[in-house]
């Protein structure tokens, strides 16, 4: 299974729309790592990042916090999103969501649930 976290300086990125870059992380299934690696993003391209990590093989965001637009859209990517992630180790919280045993608080997003137009903008 393939993770994408976003990151700042190879930590997780509190806010997602803040994120440049992600971690993928890639686990067998008996929850192994098997590659790492960094994808360069735009930020708050609210449309086009998910259809990117989705295209890559991701199944799993996990992120301290993310407005509604961006949750919608890797929705429709059939994507699953995992708020409120407080683990700053990309690695380690991937591995404690494998294990169900990850710690995730509230959505970090403080800027409301913005929602993406039709080209794929906030607004």
């Amino acid at each position: 299974m393939k993770y994408a976290i976003p990151i700042i300086g190879g930590r997780l990125s509190a806010h997602f729309g803040q994120s440049s870059e992600f971690m993928l992380v890639t686990i067998d299934e008996k929850g192994s790592i098997l590659s790492r690696e960094t994808m360069s993003v735009t930020p708050h391209n609210c449309g086009g990042n998910p259809k990117l990590l989705a295209d890559r093989g991701v199944k799993v965001v996990l992120a301290g916090g993310m407005g509604m637009g961006p949750r919608v859209a890797f929705e429709r990517q059939n994507i699953q999103v995992v708020l409120g992630v407080v683990e700053a180790d990309p690695a380690k919280a991937v591995l404690a969501h494998f294990n169900n045993t990850l710690v995730s608080g509230q959505n970090a997003c403080d800027h409301g649930d913005s929602v993406c137009d039709h080209s794929g903008q906030h607004h």
